[in-house]
């Protein structure tokens, strides 16, 4: 046997000082999953001692991470002290790039939103210095709504509408926007704000969101498909968004669309299934059908997307052709994705995608399928899914770090 298997297979001895922090760090988790609880509580639920537990509250009550509550409810003896979690101890944000607005959220440590703020963007806001100068003054805005220290925030993740580098905070390409070509955004952020900041895909984040509080809770293996301005996929594969070997998995708005012609993929142009199905591809659509049509007025061909999609709701006849276009050229796509993935749901998103008549047209296009095909539902989050996506990956990264 080599030593250096024969060394893997000793014993780890944690020395005091990690077992006190990991101690205290399952205590905090209980208080924060159980609060208001007692000491006894813990005692009960760790199977830790009790001067053990008394030594962890006394270090997370130093930290300002909990508080006593004053004595509970007698049940026949001496009541017990109450503790609770500190969710104001500190502050996360997150925040959405789109192609037309900004828009963020500040929420505390469970989670629960304190404020919002967006904006429009100019056609002179979009570059990524005058973002960055936008996102900090929205923060401002923010905490001074809910009456909180700018200080007190530690953490913001931001969504771009592009594809981008999780690891290296950069966005390598946002077609929609102008001039975001390999754009140091975290780094950009972090000099502004002086905390932590992470940057990762819109699309991707929608996914978190609507996995840790909507339409796809307690799915592990799902696709959220969003529909606007532009085309995408946020695959979430055994609890955890793909993001591929080169950050780019999802960018669906790239795939070819059946009976056209074979476009060269080129990252920093819009995609083929993008054009055709994106907002600005079904209303083109629209006008291609209202032109077999007499005396249409300028108005009607003026619809947007999700416009046209209430009007094949309610049975019109170029409305519905429009529909069943979208619908069919989205499912083969989606089918595409299932035979690679096999999720167990698609979870529809975005302005356009959302739209009930279009996930009930795409579903019964995939229930035509002989192989095993995904559920289809509406977005729960609507155009707030990336923003929750946002606020769940900074709540993740400041565990880690409240106990120092």
């Amino acid at each position: 046997m080599s030593s250096t298997l024969a060394n893997s297979r000793e014993p780890r001895i944690s020395r005091p000082a990690n077992l006190r922090r990991s101690n205290n760090r399952a205590l905090l988790q209980l208080v924060r999953e159980n609060s208001p609880c007692s000491r006894a509580d813990l005692v009960r639920m760790s199977g830790l001692s009790a001067p053990t537990v008394t030594a962890a509250i006394a270090d997370l009550e130093a930290l300002e991470l909990i508080e006593y509550l004053g004595e509970g409810i007698s049940s026949g003896g001496r009541p017990a002290e109450l503790l609770r979690f500190r969710p104001e101890h500190a502050y996360v944000a997150g925040a959405d790039i789109g192609g037309t607005r900004l828009r963020m959220m500040l929420a505390d440590l469970d989670g629960r939103p304190v404020a919002q703020w967006a904006c429009k963007l100019g056609a002179r806001e979009k570059d990524p210095v005058s973002i960055c100068h936008l996102l900090r003054g929205g923060l401002t805005q923010m905490c001074a709504q809910a009456k909180v220290s700018l200080k007190k925030v530690k953490h913001l993740t931001v969504g771009a509408p592009g594809v981008t580098d999780v690891a290296r905070g950069v966005v390598l390409s946002a077609p929609n926007l102008t001039g975001w070509d390999e754009v140091q955004l975290r780094a950009l952020l972090e000099d502004q704000l002086g905390f932590e900041v992470i940057a990762e895909n819109d699309t991707n984040l929608a996914a978190v969101g609507e996995h840790w509080h909507g339409a796809a809770e307690n799915v592990d293996d799902f696709v959220f498909i969003a529909m606007g301005t532009g085309v995408g996929a946020g695959i979430f594969l055994g609890g955890q968004v793909h993001h591929g070997s080169a950050w780019s998995a999802g960018e669906i708005g790239y795939l070819g669309v059946p009976g056209m012609p074979r476009e060269p993929l080129e990252m920093h142009r819009t995609g083929q299934l993008e054009s055709v199905i994106g907002g600005a591809g079904i209303e083109a659509q629209w006008r291609e059908e209202l032109d077999r049509v007499t005396r249409v007025d300028a108005e009607l061909r003026a619809l947007r997307a999700s416009q046209i999609f209430d009007r094949a709701a309610s049975g019109d006849v170029q409305g519905k052709a429009v529909l069943k276009n979208t619908a069919r050229i989205l499912a083969d796509a989606i089918a595409t994705i299932t035979l690679l993935f096999n999720p167990s749901l698609v979870v529809m998103g975005g302005g356009i995608g959302s739209h009930l008549a279009l996930c009930e047209a795409v579903g019964g296009v995939l229930a035509e399928s002989d192989f095993p095909h995904p559920r289809v539902r509406c977005s729960v989050l609507g155009p707030e899914a990336q923003l929750y996506g946002s606020v769940a990956l900074s709540l993740q990264a400041m565990d880690s770090k409240l106990l120092g």
